[in-house]
């Protein structure tokens, strides 16, 4: 058993590069139109939380190891409790940012919303 999961991982390695140089790099932003009042906000808030979002991951990771380490080095039942309480909380404080991140890339990519303002038309109030 032992000597398969070595192969295997051993080939996951093999293929690590691979894997890296598939991805795709999204090189449409909105800072290559030319936006205007409601637009430029929304690709300015869409930027923020580009960047706002996997380090409140990295914190609800770290959170979660904060509970591994104390529910380990804990004596008693009441610091074990909670540590494991703030294992639990980590776990779902995860879920529920990766599941909204998920179910907001969902959306963008149903309704062609995918950081591509030049197919986006906002109403405008005519006259003005």
């Amino acid at each position: 058993m032992k000597k398969k999961l070595i192969t295997l991982s051993g080939l996951g390695l093999a293929l690590a590069p691979l894997w890296v140089f598939a991805q795709t790099a999204v090189t449409t932003t909105c800072s290559a139109y030319s936006l205007g009042g409601i637009e430029a906000f929304i690709c300015k808030i869409g930027s923020i939380l580009n960047t706002i979002i996997p380090v409140i991951i990295v914190l609800g990771v770290v959170y979660f190891v904060w509970g591994v380490v104390q529910y380990v080095i804990a004596n008693d039942e009441e610091a074990k409790k909670k540590g494991r309480d703030r294992m639990i909380f980590g776990i779902i404080g995860l879920v529920v940012i990766v599941g909204m991140w998920g179910l907001v890339r969902i959306v963008t990519n149903t309704f062609g919303l995918n950081n591509n303002p030049s197919g986006f038309e906002t109403p405008k109030v005519p006259g003005f």
